[in-house]
């Protein structure tokens, strides 16, 4: 079988988001975006885990609510601002999993996207010793991303397994595919939504083939195992994502590197902050000028924004 599936959201108990990002909510939505699968999001905190708990569990590790499925995702930042987002088998793994943070985390009970005094290698293997998977959150978005603060996987995994990484709103795979260490690893697109709304939930998804809706089949899509995989990333044309471009980060001036190297990164326009975008970084790190897509590549299907949403977060 073939499914559509957004596995990165917010719930209504991180911050910025809307209080409409309830399960009932979400579950309704999620139809109309043709999607079958939903990370529930923020699977840390206590009052979202006891919502969690009121569903029916269908499956290992996934939930119903309407006609919607849910699996247990959430995402946390470490110790040096890198977003790190978690799937997670079980809800005794959220629950043991929240135990071991919680030394490493003063908002943990507060917030559904939790920061921990931790490094990304530390978090990864905590995650690992529960039988979850992890990999880096939109990775090359200028603020909490692994690429903006690292040169490679390694500096910030160590030796640590990860079963993946999320190209966020301002990049695709004709510009990931150009960095020679991610030949191996599973892309994902997802919407990392903070509204149930159909121009947030579901604007980036992924088509798994799976032959049953679990966590072991996701498992075994994202390490390719069984003739499990992910068939299809949908998202928007990296052009129009809000971090593609080095821009100031007030009026959206865009810049080229060289000039807002010369400017010491303050804007002309109104002396805002400039910040180098996604393009501009991946051409650092890249190996080739050109992307070489591993065989086991999906497509990626560009799509444009609805009206009023093309100035995505990520």
């Amino acid at each position: 079988m073939e499914i559509n599936a957004d596995l990165h959201i917010h719930s209504h108990f991180s911050g910025a988001t809307s209080s409409n990002m309830r399960i009932a909510t979400i579950a309704e939505q999620a139809p109309l975006k043709g999607l079958h699968l939903v990370g529930t999001g923020d699977a840390l905190h206590p009052a979202w885990l006891d919502e969690i708990r009121s569903l029916e569990e269908v499956e290992e590790g996934i939930f119903l609510s309407g006609g919607t499925r849910f699996i247990l995702t959430l995402e946390v930042e470490d110790a040096r601002r890198v977003h790190h987002f978690i799937i997670l088998p079980s809800l005794s793994a959220a629950e043991e999993l929240r135990g071991r943070f919680r030394k490493y985390s003063v908002d943990i009970e507060k917030d559904g996207r939790p920061h921990l005094t931790l490094k990304g290698e530390e978090i990864a293997d905590m995650v690992n010793d529960v039988g979850g998977l992890v990999g880096p959150s939109h990775a090359f978005v200028p603020w909490t991303s692994i690429y903006k603060e690292y040169d490679s996987l390694r500096e910030c995994y160590g030796s640590a397994k990860i079963a993946f990484l999320e190209l966020g709103l301002s990049a695709d795979t004709e510009l990931a595919d150009t960095i020679a260490e991610l030949q191996d690893i599973t892309f994902l697109s997802n919407s990392d939504a903070h509204s149930p709304w159909p121009n947030k939930l579901g604007r980036e998804f992924n088509r798994f083939k799976l032959s049953e809706v679990s966590f072991t089949e996701i498992k075994r899509a994202l390490l390719r195992q069984k003739g499990n995989r992910v068939v299809l990333n949908v998202g928007f044309d990296p052009r129009l994502g809000k971090y593609h471009r080095t821009a100031c980060i007030k009026c959206y001036t865009h810049y080229e590197l060289e000039d807002a190297e010369k400017l010491k990164w303050r804007c002309i326009q109104c002396g805002g902050r400039i910040k180098k975008g996604v393009r501009d970084r991946i051409r650092e790190i890249a190996t080739w000028d050109k992307p070489h897509h591993p065989e086991h590549r999906p497509p990626y299907l560009r799509i444009a924004p609805p009206r009023g949403d093309n100035r995505p977060g990520s």
